[in-house]
């Protein structure tokens, strides 16, 4: 008998793409699989997907209103393939042949896992499925405020040709940097891979407390405290998880500890860094600049300070977004499917 796959999603995007892939497979374990769709409409009947995404986080999907056509559906499925489509306890209940729920994301937020635990159906999700992509826009950030790349784009000086305002030690070739990585996990990997293997980079740092220097000398990277990362570095990348333990985990003290030249990097958790204080900082010439695509209330309101800096470079929430995402994410997402599958009788 086969086994029934439900891709649920809000667009039908990722049920092409796996689809595609599990029909080109030469692996029986995907080119057997029964497939169907069921689209999420939780996202739309929000009304705002960025603030759709911001509750699910906080507060996991116990509030959602289950569609109908998912708990049809999900009835007689095997597994689930999803992004973010909201699994609450209603809906787990639903499934009473489930025994797999795979997210595509890098986290699970969005799934009840301590009920689906409950029922026997393992959770899994994609770590690191945004490594390559928060990478380069970490670098593309870092780029910008060392060179001046946005405030002096001739666009935004309507063509008149203006020299770098900030022509400090941090105006330099990457490689003549200290750059301190707060954080090695997937994307703090990518970061450092292209500093040292693009840019030439030979002077990189990590804090990371479950990693031994030896870990992260393999990888080229010199082990440093938050406070010598904070002390030394040009650059400050922020690559941390979100939990208490880290929510402001650079406020005013890490700030009046770095350099007057320092530029900090978000491309992680707006939680983890005191954007009142950065604002602070920025304002005073505590630190130099800074590279942000996260922040606590989004999208950013417009009577924000950081709006009003030529200091910094602000993106909005997009690094992990490309044209290419849905397929790079089924791409590991079978990887960690193949065996699991295997395991359903």
């Amino acid at each position: 008998m086969k086994k029934k796959v439900l891709v649920v999603h809000r667009a039908d995007k990722l049920y092409y793409e796996f689809k595609n892939f599990c029909e080109q497979s030469e692996n029986p374990v995907f080119r057997e699989l029964e497939i169907s769709y069921a689209k999420d409409t939780n996202a739309v009947r929000y009304g705002n997907f960025e603030k759709y995404v911001q509750k699910m986080e906080k507060e996991g999907p116990e509030w959602i209103t289950p569609d109908p056509e998912i708990l049809e559906k999900i009835a007689d499925a095997d597994v689930v393939l999803t992004e973010w489509g909201g699994f609450s306890s209603e809906v787990i209940a639903a499934g009473k042949q489930l025994k797999l729920i795979v997210t595509i994301r890098s986290s699970c937020e969005n799934i009840n896992v301590s009920y689906a635990q409950s029922q026997g159906v393992k959770v899994v999700y994609c770590p690191s499925r945004l490594a390559e992509v928060v990478g380069d826009m970490t670098i593309a950030l870092m780029l910008s405020e060392c060179r001046g790349i946005v405030r002096r784009n001739l666009v935004n000086t309507r063509g008149i040709w203006v020299e770098e305002k900030y022509n400090d030690e941090s105006h330099a070739a990457l490689c003549n940097l200290k750059i301190g990585l707060l954080g090695y996990g997937g994307v703090a990997k990518a970061v450092a891979k292209r500093l040292i293997h693009g840019f030439g980079c030979d002077m990189v740092y990590a804090y990371d407390q479950f990693l031994t220097p030896e870990d992260l000398a393999r990888d080229g990277v010199t082990a440093a405290s938050l406070e010598e990362i904070c002390r030394i570095c040009d650059i400050i990348s922020l690559h941390l998880r979100y939990v208490p333990e880290t929510e402001n985990i650079i406020g005013r003290e890490q700030f009046a500890m770095m350099k007057k030249n320092a530029i900090v990097i978000n491309t992680a958790r707006a939680g983890l860094l005191d954007e009142e204080a950065l604002a602070e900082a920025l304002q005073n010439g505590q630190i130099r600049g800074a590279g942000l695509d996260v922040y606590k209330v989004e999208p950013l309101p417009l009577d924000s300070p950081l709006l009003h800096m030529d200091n910094v470079t602000l993106m909005p929430h997009s690094a992990g977004i490309t044209n290419d995402l849905i397929k790079n994410s089924v791409k590991l997402a079978v990887k960690i499917m193949e065996p699991l599958l295997k395991e359903i009788n």
